[in-house]
This record gives structure tokens, C-alpha cells and sequence, in this order.
């Protein structure tokens, strides 16, 4: 056991020797290390930041025509009505037409089924389905008001399926 501890060390020694004397032949670089290719480079980026952050000329102003998107909604029986006065809170997010806005998340709601839209407000009332934005709209309303918004989101206008049937019906005429 002594002679393999004596072999093991030697051999050891042996190795350490030759990587410390292959070592010392090494080529020795300090291009990473180079001062002024740093400042160069720290240059750039600070005139690239100073470009990006810097107020941008005012754009010329070009007249685009906005059309208003007004549903038009039979407001004939009183929980329309009463769905119509409700729905003033959801404008903000879901739109004048149920179109919805994608920076807010909301989705597109027009036109869908009246059971389905009372469905998933309840589930949302419930906490079945979470939704931090509505919550303080849901606590409001009760199970009659959620029908009444329900049946006035229905009749609200489905604009994917009219813009998608006009050319259908054009073609067919």
C-alpha cells in the first residue's frame, strides 16, 4: 500500500510539474484588457441611448377620418333599458359596440349569447372564474341587473359576422 501512495504522489508531482512548465509557455493577451476599445464602445452606446431617449421632432400631423362606432340597440322593453345604463360602466374597457380592447384585455363581447355573457358573470361574481378588474363592477350587480346586461350585450352588433357577410352577400347578388 505504502509503494501505491508513494507511485499516486510521484505521478502527481510528475503532472503538476508538467502542466506548471507548459503553462509558463502560454502566449499572454491583454487585447480584452485594451483601455481604449472600451472607451470606444462605452461611447457608442452612451450616444445610441442619448439618440433613443432624445424628444423626437414633432411628426407632421396627418387628417385621418375616425369613424364613430354607434350600435344601435332597440332600446323596446325595460331591461334593455335598464342593460343599456348598465353597460355605460363597461365602455371604458369592452368598447361602445362590445368590440373590446386588446390593451386592456377585454375581450370582444358584442352580439354574444345572452346566456352565455350571464354565465360568465356570475362565475365571476362567484369566484369561479377570476377577474380583478371586474370584481368591483360584479359586487354591484345583482342577478336580475346581470340579466338585463346580458340581454343588451346580445343585441349589441356581432361586427365580425357582418364584416364577414357583406362580401358573401355582394358576391351572391
Amino acid at each position: 500500500m505504502t509503494r501505491l501512495m508513494v507511485f499516486l504522489g510521484v505521478l502527481t508531482a510528475f503532472v503538476l510539474g508538467l502542466v506548471l512548465f507548459s503553462y509558463k509557455s502560454l502566449p499572454v493577451s491583454n487585447a480584452k484588457f485594451d483601455l481604449h476599445k472600451t472607451e470606444e464602445a462605452y461611447e457608442k452606446r452612451t450616444e445610441l441611448i442619448h439618440e433613443l431617449t432624445a424628444p423626437k421632432e414633432k411628426v407632421a400631423e396627418v387628417e385621418v377620418e375616425v369613424k364613430e362606432y354607434a350600435p344601435v340597440v332597440d332600446l323596446n322593453t325595460p331591461e334593455l333599458v335598464k342593460g343599456h345604463k348598465l353597460y355605460n360602466q363597461c365602455i371604458s374597457c369592452h368598447g361602445k359596440g362590445g368590440e373590446g380592447k386588446a390593451s386592456q384585455k377585454a375581450p370582444f363581447i358584442g352580439g354574444q349569447f345572452d346566456w352565455y355573457i350571464e354565465k360568465q358573470l356570475t362565475d365571476m361574481k362567484a369566484g369561479v372564474r377570476s377577474n380583478p378588474v371586474m370584481n368591483p363592477i360584479l359586487k354591484g350587480l345583482s342577478p336580475q341587473d346581470m340579466k338585463d346586461l346580458a340581454a343588451y350585450v346580445s343585441r349589441l352588433p356581432w361586427k365580425k359576422l357582418v364584416e364577414g357577410a357583406a362580401p358573401a352577400a355582394a358576391a351572391a347578388q
